[in-house]
């Protein structure tokens, strides 16, 4: 698949590990920044999308909402490789929901979705919704311009992710690399969070609801492409 992910909101949770064991993929292990352990939800819009290089009408432009942590995988011994696993992910289309679930093995849902965008000169508005028996919303007020990502902050450790990974069954997992360039962020000036936690994702992380994030991004975004999965 190739598409443009753009204007990527990320806001960042501090989690108890133990909470995600239940979800960790075979063959991997969660990946800690700075000695904590995150989740993140995670916000932005596909345009321009591309199936086997085929343009879906009515398929190119929508939104997706995931919730996500962060794991590493030992490739050869003493050699470990990020990546990122996910809790539940949404599409606002029925017909996308079927071809990721088949595909990739990710655990997505169809839900009623939208975004905002502004450009008033000075500031960008970044904003997503997503209706699960009410609307849950995340907005950003952020800079226009981007700046480069330092390799050590924050912000590479949550956008330097490369390659995705699903938690099939006990036995199993479907790993994909996604093909990006480094991506430049814009600074956050402020932001909202109102999301129920317990409805959109699942009654474990229902104390999301109630926490500050730790840290909150928008990265711009780039042309991708996800590569097809292989079974571990």
């Amino acid at each position: 698949m190739k598409a443009n992910w753009l204007r990527l909101a990320s806001a960042n949770y501090i989690i108890d590990p133990s909470i995600l064991h239940e979800h960790l993929p075979k063959g991997t292990e969660l990946e800690s920044h700075n000695g904590k352990y995150f989740i993140s939800l995670v916000a932005f819009r596909y345009c321009e999308t591309r199936l086997l290089n085929l343009r879906i009408p009515f398929h190119q432009i929508f939104e997706e909402v995931n919730l996500r942590f962060y794991v590493k995988r030992e490739i050869s011994r003493g050699k470990w490789r990020s990546e990122v696993a996910f809790t539940k992910l949404y599409f606002p289309k029925r017909a996308l929901t079927f071809v990721a679930r088949t595909m990739y093995k990710e655990n997505y849902e169809t839900a009623k979705m939208k975004h905002f965008w502004q450009n008033n000169g000075t500031e960008l508005l970044t904003s997503y919704g997503l209706k699960k028996n009410q609307w849950h919303n995340i907005k950003i007020i952020s800079s226009i311009d981007t700046q480069t990502i330092d390799l050590n902050s924050n912000e590479h450790f949550f956008s330097k992710h490369f390659w995705g990974t699903s938690q099939v069954n006990s036995n199993s997992a479907t790993v994909y690399k996604i093909e990006h360039p480094e991506w430049r962020t814009h600074r956050v000036l402020d932001y909202d969070i109102s999301f129920d936690f317990e409805k959109v994702f699942g009654e474990e992380f229902k104390q999301l609801s109630f926490l500050q994030p730790d840290s909150v991004h928008l990265f711009d975004g780039s042309e991708i492409v996800v590569n097809r999965k292989s079974i571990v």
